[in-house]
């Protein structure tokens, strides 16, 4: 098939889930033996064939968000009417909605949007692009969520059905290491500064559990300033807790295998990617019981739920997740959960289907 995949941010220029899924899903398609062409923004424009996919970037001119992707919607029609795609699969509303008024003309196209988030009626209405999104909900002939909560979630608020499209993982670049750091270590992995992802709780938390793994670590990694939150933090906390350098892309994985136990103690996440990387790589997990974070934690086998913002929750799965770690068969469970995720043998053939109708 001829596929485009369209989204207002680049991979490596701006680093998140979003970003990352079209990095990865892009190539996957493409060693599947389709054509595929990704329409995104950067710093600077250009056109480059990689791995067997086009990139084609245009030059962002502005920096602030709704500006951007207003524009970059307006650029991307004509791209997309000159394009003969069979399908085209968007990551936000403003590009999804640029990509029905292509269809108008290239009719036999399908069209698909996965929304990162959660479609609460409520939230979509008060933003910026509210009501591109309902003209999207309307429109779209494939609505993908990340989650079964989120698709639920779509059903009970504007009364239609969509379709799974989770994140993946490489299984090949996501592998576990012979040996884990010396002591319990647990990684965060995520935006720091914002509150819903739970750090302010995991510190609280790290501090708990020191009473019972006095060698307890806590690793720090991802975009925004921890500084403020570590400094607010119990001392037992800060004396455990380190903050680690953005890093290169790839990095990411080196720091998964040799942690003991990934946590996301955080609140209406539409997926967990950190998750799902963090099995990958035969570590165990720790998150919330809130959204769609249950779905990829097998409790007592890959990990431990907790409830959100609740410190003595969240050190008590702690501690049994760094149980599991040191019990030799976990490495080989959390890799098998994450192995439906893989994006060649999971994710990839799940969106064909999808893109052929």
């Amino acid at each position: 098939m001829r596929l485009a995949l369209t989204h207002p941010y680049s991979w490596p220029e701006v680093r998140r889930g979003a970003e990352r899924i079209i990095h990865e899903l892009s190539r996957a398609l493409a060693r599947r033996g389709h054509a595929v062409t990704v329409f995104t923004a950067g710093r600077a424009a250009s056109r480059s064939p990689e791995a067997g996919v086009t990139t084609v970037r245009l030059r962002r001119h502005f920096d602030l968000d709704p500006r951007h992707e207003r524009e970059f919607g307006l650029r991307l029609v004509p791209l997309l009417v000159a394009g003969r795609f069979d399908a085209v699969h968007s990551l936000t509303p403003l590009d999804a909605e640029a990509s029905l008024r292509a269809a108008y003309i290239r009719r036999h196209r399908r069209t698909v949007y996965t929304n990162l988030g959660l479609p609460f009626r409520s939230w979509w209405d008060e933003r910026y692009d509210g009501a591109a999104h309902r003209r999207v909900v309307r429109g779209i002939d494939a609505y993908g969520c990340m989650s079964r909560f989120a698709l639920d979630t779509l059903r009970t608020e504007y009364q239609r059905d969509g379709v799974l499209t989770p994140g993946g993982v490489n299984l090949g670049e996501f592998q576990p290491a012979d040996e884990r750091a010396p002591s319990p270590t647990v990684l965060f992995s995520g935006a720091v500064a914002e509150p819903h992802k739970g750090l302010r709780t995991l510190l609280d938390a790290i501090a708990i559990a020191s009473e019972a793994e006095p060698d307890i670590r806590l690793w720090i990694s991802g975009p925004g300033d921890a500084r403020p939150l570590l400094e607010a933090a119990p001392p037992e906390a800060r004396k455990r807790a380190e903050i680690l350098p953005l890093g290169a892309p790839g990095e990411q994985s080196q720091r998964y295998r040799q942690a003991w136990v990934t946590a996301l103690p955080s609140r209406g996440d539409s997926f967990g990617m950190v998750l799902v990387e963090s099995l990958a790589c035969g570590t165990p997990v720790v998150g919330t019981t809130h959204s769609a974070l249950p779905e990829l934690v097998d409790p007592g086998r890959t990990g431990a739920l907790c409830e959100p913002e609740d410190a003595q929750s969240t050190a008590d799965a702690l501690l049994r997740s760094i149980d599991l770690a040191r019990r030799p068969e976990t490495v080989e469970a959390c890799r098998e959960s994450a192995r439906p995720y893989d994006w060649d043998t999971g994710i990839a053939p799940l969106l064909e289907d999808l893109y052929a109708g």
